[in-house]
């Protein structure tokens, strides 16, 4: 019997400010209609949002589990999260590197803070592999 894998995906996203400042307001409101919508559609698995509000470096970490890729591809690209992508740039600064990476995960199992971290960063340094990649370059899942 052959392993079922679910599509792990997380994205970083350097903020212009304070999380908890008057400029990301706006984006927290709208994060909570997201994230709604996130958990209703169709092949959505796990969310996990950690928060880092350093003084000199805030940033968000965005981490969810899909069913399959194209759940995923749909929920990012259509709807209000494809309307949010687009006016992105008035709470986060552009991307010191890969924004987001996507990789495969046996189905139950739920990544954390550091999986996430550690799967950017090798995306970062050898670019898209079967261990860390993108909506542009994907790799199937492993086979059992």
């Amino acid at each position: 019997m052959s392993a079922t894998y679910h599509l792990a995906q997380a994205n970083i996203l350097y903020a212009v400010d304070s999380l908890k400042s008057e400029k990301l307001a706006s984006f927290h409101e709208l994060a909570l209609t997201v994230d709604a919508l996130a958990r209703k559609a169709p092949g959505f698995v796990f969310r996990l949002e950690s928060l880092f509000d350093l003084p000199e470096d805030p940033y968000m970490l965005n981490v969810s589990v899909w069913k399959t890729m194209e759940s995923l591809r749909d929920f990012t690209y259509q709807g209000e999260h494809a309307d949010s992508l687009r006016i992105r740039r008035s709470w986060f600064k552009p991307p010191r590197g890969a924004p987001s990476v996507l990789w495969w995960v046996p189905e139950g199992s739920l990544p954390d803070v550091d999986e996430s971290m550690a799967r950017l960063g090798m995306l970062n340094a050898k670019g898209p592999t079967p261990d860390a990649f993108t909506f542009r370059r994907p790799f199937p899942p492993p086979q059992s």
